[in-house]
C-alpha cells in the first residue's frame, strides 16, 4: 500500500492500494501461476530485495479478484491483519473517500498499523501531521 505526495482532489497525497507476494528466483514460476489464476497483475524483478513480485495495483481487481479469493480462503496472523486493513482502503476508495482530507486521514492511519519498516511508518506520521495542520 502507497500513500505518496501528489495533488489529488482536495488533498495532497495519492493512495495506492497494492496487494504483493515474494519470491526469490528459484520459486519465482509460483509468481507467473498466481498471475494466470488471478487473470491480473505484474511481475517484476525488485532490486532492493533481489525478489521477484507479483503485485496487483488495479482498484478494480483487487476489488473483484484478490479481495473475494481471501475471503474465501482467509490468511493468518499478521498478514490476516494486513489483508482486512487493505480490504477496508479498498472499500475507502470506492466510495471516494481517499479524495477528501478526513478519510485520507483514516486511510493513512490504517496503512500505519500494516507491517512495514521504521522509515514508512515516519513517512506516514509526517503525513498525518500535514493533515492535521
Amino acid at each position: 500500500m502507497g500513500i505518496l505526495p501528489r495533488k489529488l482532489g482536495k488533498v495532497d497525497f495519492e493512495v495506492r492500494p497494492s496487494f504483493s507476494l515474494s519470491q526469490n528466483k528459484k520459486n519465482r514460476s509460483l509468481l507467473f501461476k498466481l498471475k494466470e489464476y488471478f487473470g491480473c497483475g505484474t511481475i517484476r524483478f525488485s532490486k532492493k530485495d533481489q525478489t521477484y513480485k507479483f503485485e496487483v495495483r488495479s482498484l478494480k481487481d483487487l476489488k473483484d479478484k484478490i479481495l473475494p479469493h481471501f475471503e474465501r480462503f482467509p490468511l493468518e496472523g499478521e498478514k490476516k491483519k494486513d489483508f482486512e486493513i487493505l480490504k477496508e482502503v479498498v472499500e475507502m476508495m470506492e466510495k471516494k473517500e481517499h479524495l477528501e482530507r478526513e478519510g485520507l486521514l483514516k486511510i493513512v492511519e490504517l496503512v500505519e498499523r500494516m507491517t512495514g519498516n521504521e522509515k514508512r511508518k515516519r513517512f506516514l506520521q509526517k503525513v498525518t501531521t500535514s493533515l492535521k495542520e
